[in-house]
């Protein structure tokens, strides 16, 4: 009988042991950042504090300036366009922290679920269409593409098309053809190809929509 019971004793302290250190395991896995870009140091915060924190008295420099060098010279032009005598174009743009961040990680997973090294963001520029409200129809903004390493440079990319036919299309390759055919003057073609690539695309990887973007300041 107490050998049996030394027997059990043993199996239960192996099973034991072998159910913690499965969980330390599991646990670290799942702590452990996926790539070196989830792990921050301080030698990070102070690199970027160096190299990319600028003081308000140059922020309010910038934004004087373009107020003085973009927005006063555009002003005529952009009232007489849209045929409005009050249009005041856009200064700023919010978004809050929590979808940035449901955005970084969905880039991440998505990244990762094609093979792709999501290495930064790129920020493009351009205009709301005419069908948004009026706080934002035809008012500046900008969208977010996650980039890699292309050709030696950082390239905004998104994905395109589903199942076996989803594809990864890189931002500046559809500019390019889409620049091309313009001076081609090839319309048919330039509309054939962002409908076979650019729209078709059911979720995607760009970033932009963003709440209370009216005029700023």
């Amino acid at each position: 009988m107490k050998t049996i019971d030394r027997l059990f004793s043993k199996t239960t302290f192996v099973m034991l042991t072998f159910f913690l250190f499965s969980t330390v395991i599991l646990y670290n896995s799942c702590d452990k950042p996926r790539n070196e870009n989830d792990y921050i140091t301080q030698n990070d915060i102070d690199s970027m504090k160096e190299n990319h924190i600028i003081p308000l008295k140059e922020a309010l420099h910038m934004y004087k300036k373009y107020d003085k060098e973009r927005v006063k010279i555009l002003k005529d032009t952009l009232e007489k366009k849209y045929k409005d005598p009050k249009f005041s174009d856009t200064r700023t743009v919010w978004l809050d922290i929590k979808t940035l961040k449901a955005y970084l990680k969905y880039a991440e997973d998505e990244s990762d679920r094609v093979g792709i090294n999501l290495e930064g963001l790129q920020f493009y520029f351009g205009v709301n269409p005419d069908r948004e409200s009026d706080k934002k129809k035809n008012h500046q903004t900008f969208f977010i593409a996650p980039t890699t390493n292309k050709d030696s440079i950082q390239s905004g990319y998104t994905l395109v098309g589903e199942g076996d036919k989803e594809k990864v299309i890189f931002i500046k390759d559809v500019l390019n053809n889409g620049r091309n055919q313009t001076q081609q003057n090839s319309s048919v073609n330039k509309a054939s190809f962002f409908t076979t690539t650019a729209l078709v695309n059911k979720d995607g990887l760009l970033l932009n929509d963003f709440e209370n973007s009216p005029p700023g300041p």
